[in-house]
């Protein structure tokens, strides 16, 4: 087996040691989610059926393994992918199978990310607004008694 893989998004597999690599994050993932996902890569972009997919990482034990089983893998390889900044990378193809996306044909979701100083500023004119509203009504309260 070769020692990286390049998955996109500056992540990596190395098969050798189960992990998952980018930058400094490193995530060790079991034997059946690297087999999974060398799978995948090596089928990348093709539309893989489940029972394809459940006889080749499961072999001899196939005819005992269920899509539950597949779709709890996949779970897991999605989330650790995820924690790796790479969402979406594996498309479900309801009631057939999975196709995995390589960097190129992944689509782009863009990010609208509120600067924190911007929601800070809203928090503190939200505070400061409920505060003068409650000092008007004792005030108020005070002086018509």
């Amino acid at each position: 087996m070769s020692s990286n893989i390049y998955l996109g998004n500056n992540t990596f597999l190395s098969e050798e040691e189960n992990i998952l690599m980018n930058g400094n994050v490193t995530l060790t993932i079991s034997e059946k989610e690297k087999r999974l996902l060398s799978y995948f890569i090596r089928h990348a972009d093709e539309e893989l059926p489940k029972r394809t997919i459940i006889e080749n990482i499961w072999e001899n034990r196939a005819a005992t393994v269920d899509d539950a089983n597949l779709t709890q893998l996949v779970y897991k390889i999605r989330r650790d992918l995820a924690a790796m900044n790479m969402k979406s990378c594996i498309k479900t193809i309801p009631g057939k199978g999975y196709v995995f996306l390589t960097p190129k044909t992944q689509t782009a979701v863009p990010l609208q990310v509120q600067p924190p100083v911007s929601r800070l500023k809203g928090v503190v004119f939200l505070a400061l607004a409920v505060t003068a509203v409650v000092l008007l009504a004792l005030l108020f309260s005070l002086l018509y008694r």
